[in-house]
């Protein structure tokens, strides 16, 4: 400002380069930020793992499957896979791209093509459901080996074996994984599940829960979706009669037996400690009842709080139904899905959806009718009894006239 004579006066004088300073400085601010203050991202589902390229970088030279293809070599998914080698330390929270797209993950029950059930394309009239999610997972209960490979390796009712042109119809049905930790993995002993191994890395598909070695058995499969490293883990409970001493005489299944079970723990950590969602896949409880087994729903609990945010079980063969641990997604049982011997209840099936986004997980349920292991679209009838029978044992949470899961007060009948 001037005097009333013209000159400046001697206030702005004193202040002028002071204030040019400070001018400069608020202007550099504004063009490039805050050099001091960090970045407060909040991390979406998996809050509390590593980074994925970090946490992958810091193993042993995780080891790259291409993308799942069919037979004909088209892409079945836009996704890829890496394996990596359990760690039991954390590089630190995930900081979060913004604006990811949402993804959807896709899982299904226990999956055999014994009995011939693979002539009659158990997913024919389902595959526009199964080739949907972004990623779709299915439970492969069975060996899949030629006939004269193997030998039965423990003597027992049920021996599961189907043919590997099979697995033609999982990749042509739009499914991207399987998991192999189930009671029927070791029918035809090691030599069947080399077969079984090499067979479904033939055919384009990822896998998780088995191996040639302990090492291999346990590690967690990572697959990035889009903008998003998910992380599966295959794990096995039962049968455990065998593990008691607290020595793996089975070397080829990850187990999650009471004396393993710090192994079944040291996996699910490596999940989270790499990926940016973390589902648990676990294979145990009773068949054919529709309530979860106590030590089933502890597993649950214990891999919550290890930083899952889904556990998905499989084995007792029927529709069980859905809960959460804090913020941890559980559906206890998926049941049946391509498995010959479905009859009644036991036909009752579904696939299991859940939207990942930034803000959280949503779950859907699809339901299936799968009498004799073939896949059909169920009646209107057909459809709302399977969702009551979901709904009639589930804790926290009932599945609307959509499918879609909804917070409520019911604890259900277990």
């Amino acid at each position: 400002m001037q005097g009333v004579d013209g000159s400046t006066s001697g206030w702005v004088a004193r202040w002028r380069w002071p204030i040019a300073v400070a001018v400069l400085f608020l202007v550099a601010v504004a063009a490039f930020g805050d050099p001091i203050q960090e970045s407060d991202a909040v991390a979406g589902p998996g809050a509390g793992a590593a980074a994925g390229d970090a946490a992958a970088g810091a193993t042993d030279s995780p080891a790259t499957t291409g993308v799942a293809t069919s037979s004909s070599g088209t892409p079945a998914s836009t996704v890829s896979a890496t394996s990596m080698a359990p760690v039991t330390t954390s590089s630190g929270p995930v900081e979060t791209q913004p604006d990811r797209r949402p993804i959807t993950l896709g899982f299904a029950g226990d999956t055999s093509f014994t009995n011939g059930l693979d002539a009659r394309d158990p997913f024919a009239e389902v595959t526009d459901l199964l080739s949907a999610p972004d990623l779709m997972v299915v439970n492969l209960e069975t060996a899949v080996a030629d006939p004269d490979v193997g030998q039965v390796f423990v003597a027992k009712d049920f021996l599961f074996k189907s043919p590997p042109s099979s697995l033609d119809l999982v990749v042509d049905a739009g499914i991207d994984a399987v998991v192999l930790a189930n009671n029927h993995t070791l029918d035809f002993g090691p030599d069947a599940l080399a077969q079984t191994l090499r067979e479904v890395d033939a055919a384009g598909l990822h896998r998780v829960g088995a191996g040639l070695t302990t090492e291999e058995a346990y590690q967690p499969l990572l697959v990035d979706v889009g903008d998003w490293r998910v992380g599966l883990v295959g794990l096995s409970r039962v049968p455990c009669d065998w593990s008691a001493s607290g020595e793996n005489t089975r070397p080829w299944v990850a187990w999650a037996c009471p004396s393993l079970i710090d192994r079944a723990d040291e996996m699910v950590t490596a999940a989270v400690d790499a990926a940016d969602v973390v589902v648990v896949m676990v294979h145990g409880g009773t068949e054919g009842v529709l309530c979860p087994s106590e030590h089933m729903v502890e597993l649950e609990q214990r891999w919550a709080e290890l930083g899952a945010d889904v556990v998905v079980d499989g084995h007792p063969h029927v529709l069980q139904g859905i809960t959460s641990w804090d913020d941890t997604m559980v559906v206890h049982s998926t049941g049946n899905f391509a498995f010959p011997s479905a009859r009644g209840i036991t036909a009752n099936s579904a696939v299991f959806l859940f939207d990942v986004a930034e803000d959280g997980i949503d779950l859907r349920v699809e339901p299936v009718r799968v009498d004799g292991g073939v896949g059909r679209r169920p009646s209107v009838e057909q459809r709302q009894a399977i969702l009551d029978q979901i709904n009639g044992v589930s804790s926290g949470w009932q599945l609307d006239e959509t499918g879609r899961a909804i917070r409520s007060d019911k604890t259900g009948a277990c």
